[in-house]
């Protein structure tokens, strides 16, 4: 009789999963390529599941989403870690990091304003390809840089990257060693073949709460992502232009005006249309190396007013 409870508790867990990949397959899971007469629709979840998004991340029928989440959760035995205290249950996405915090009394957001370029010697830029070519061709020679080529949002912390006397660290042990009075992020091109807005900001959010405790004093910088060109954004299904903006859309909703701030450099890069103009870039997606100066002369309008 155990025997066939079992088999009947795989049965009904495949079943489950299979509904919730149909059912996301246009939705929250349509970035993933599968073959139903050769990979079944569960696996779609596992996929996700690995890159952050949960039946309850993303957009579309929810409903239909979280009642087979609630199915599979009770098959498996987990549903009473989904119970609050008060025993009613919670809501999808209930526990995830919050991307702005509302208050009673917001004080006035403090403004921008001129730099030079010392403004730079206590900020460290976090990135991925394109703030290595910052690094290696903007001339912020006493800046700190922890950025490296195919970094991404999902592994940057568990990645070691960051070169500390010598050494390779993660980004977590590199901002633990050292406080920095302003903090840089740009990331975001790598991730747009990788899961779906929501599982981004997810991990976008969750790092830039990072940086507030393991920075606590320092202005944090969120920086939209940099768009490509008309040409490789009308030909490109992942990297378009219309991604990326849907993105720093949400980016900017970070910002509180005190310790947070959004900058978009596409200010100054970009043609008339909103397209990274082709006069900048080599290869439709990074900037030539002798026009990393209108990144760096864009920064220095951005400073920030100290709090009197």
């Amino acid at each position: 009789m155990l025997k066939y409870r079992v088999t009947l508790l795989v049965l009904l867990t495949w079943a489950a999963l299979s509904a919730v990949g149909y059912l996301g397959k246009d939705t929250i899971y349509k970035n993933y390529k599968t073959d139903p007469a050769k990979t079944p629709y569960f696996v779609l979840v596992f996929e996700g599941i690995h890159d952050g998004i949960y039946p309850w991340s993303g957009q579309g029928n929810l409903d239909e989403l979280w009642d087979d989440y609630e199915i599979l959760s009770f098959l498996t035995g987990e549903g009473e870690e989904m119970q609050q205290a008060d025993g009613e249950a919670k809501e999808p996405g209930e526990n995830m990091p919050q991307e702005t915090q509302a208050t009673e009394e917001a004080p006035a957001v403090r403004e921008f304003c001129e730099v030079d370029e010392s403004y730079f010697d206590d900020a460290v830029f976090i990135g991925d390809s394109r703030t290595v070519g910052l690094r290696d061709y903007g001339g912020l020679d006493k800046a700190t840089f922890y950025a490296t080529v195919g970094l991404n949002i999902y592994d940057m912390w568990t990645e070691k990257f960051c070169e500390v006397d010598g050494e390779k660290v993660t980004l977590e042990e590199a901002l633990g060693q050292r406080q920095f009075g302003k903090v840089y992020f740009q990331i975001g091109i790598n991730e747009m073949g990788r899961g779906n807005l929501e599982s981004f900001m997810q991990q976008y959010a969750m790092s830039v709460q990072k940086f507030r405790q393991l920075q606590p004093d320092a202005i944090i910088y969120v920086q939209g992502i940099m768009r490509v060109t008309k040409e490789k954004s009308d030909a490109d299904k992942i990297f378009n232009n219309e991604g990326i903006c849907a993105r720093n859309d949400r980016i900017a909703q970070l910002a509180d005006g005190q310790t947070v701030f959004y900058i978009d450099m596409n200010d100054v890069v970009c043609d008339g249309q909103g397209n990274l103009r082709d006069d900048l870039t080599f290869d439709d997606l990074h900037l030539l190396g002798s026009k990393y100066g209108i990144w760096v002369d864009f920064l220095k309008t951005k400073g920030i007013r100290p709090q009197e």
